[in-house]
C-alpha cells in the first residue's frame, strides 16, 4: 500500500491513502519522513508452528 504525507503536526500524522481516503496516525510512526513524502507499506505474515511449539512445551513438562 502506498500513501502520502500530507501533514504532520506535533505528534499526528495525516496521510493520503491510494483511494484519496485521509487518515490520522500517530507521526512517531513515520519516523524520518517529512510531509510530501510518499510511503509504501508492506505487511508481512509470519506463520508459527503452534504444533511444534507445544509438543516442546509438553516434552520439557510432563517428565516432572
Amino acid at each position: 500500500m502506498r500513501f502520502t504525507i500530507d501533514r504532520i503536526e506535533k505528534d499526528k500524522a495525516t496521510i493520503e491513502l491510494e483511494n484519496g481516503e485521509m487518515l490520522t496516525i500517530p507521526a512517531v510512526l513515520l519516523e524520518g519522513a517529512k510531509e510530501g513524502d510518499a510511503v509504501t507499506l508492506t505487511v508481512e505474515e509470519k506463520r508459527i508452528d503452534t504444533h511444534s511449539i507445544f509438543e516442546q512445551l509438553r516434552n520439557k513438562y510432563s517428565h516432572n
